[in-house]
């Protein structure tokens, strides 16, 4: 079930690897969904920029980062009650199963095995975008793993 076409989601995206943030803007310009962008660069600045009040709907956030990584940023973000009802999505190149199950463990939505390529990245924006987040429940584990390469 798809969310109302006039309802805005606000994705924050974070990721240190600009060509990823580039891939995933001209993904998200070309699906003409309405999403509001926010991008971060590491954990910290994510952390930075959720202080700031404009909290996000979903934050996509990659595994390995300087700084402050994504499961690092996940333990924080779940630790504090203000941000419970944020979705986050963990985004990684890799399946590696221990991962998988930390950012399970932890608490993350979902976990996403990043795009082979500019298709994959915009079959990623549709697929977020088409989640019935208000309803959103999160899933098992033997769900918990989006791999939209295969």
């Amino acid at each position: 079930m798809k969310m109302a076409p006039t309802k805005v989601l606000k994705v924050l995206f974070v990721d240190d690897d600009s060509d990823e943030s580039y891939l995933f803007n001209e993904a998200l310009e070309q699906s003409e969904l309405p999403i509001e962008l926010g991008r971060a660069h590491d954990g910290n600045q994510l952390l930075q920029v959720l202080q700031t009040g404009s909290l996000p709907d979903i934050i996509l956030v990659d595994l390995n980062m300087p700084y402050k990584d994504g499961i690092e940023a996940l333990r924080e973000i779940r630790s504090n009650p203000e941000y419970e009802k944020i979705f986050i999505i963990i985004y990684s190149i890799t399946g590696d199963k221990n991962s998988i199950k930390l950012a399970y463990d932890i608490g993350a939505d979902l976990y996403l095995i990043k795009p082979e390529d500019f298709d994959g990245m915009l079959a990623v924006v549709k697929k977020v975008y088409s989640i019935d987040w208000q309803n959103f429940k999160r899933p098992d584990r033997a769900e918990f793993v989006l791999d939209l390469n295969n």
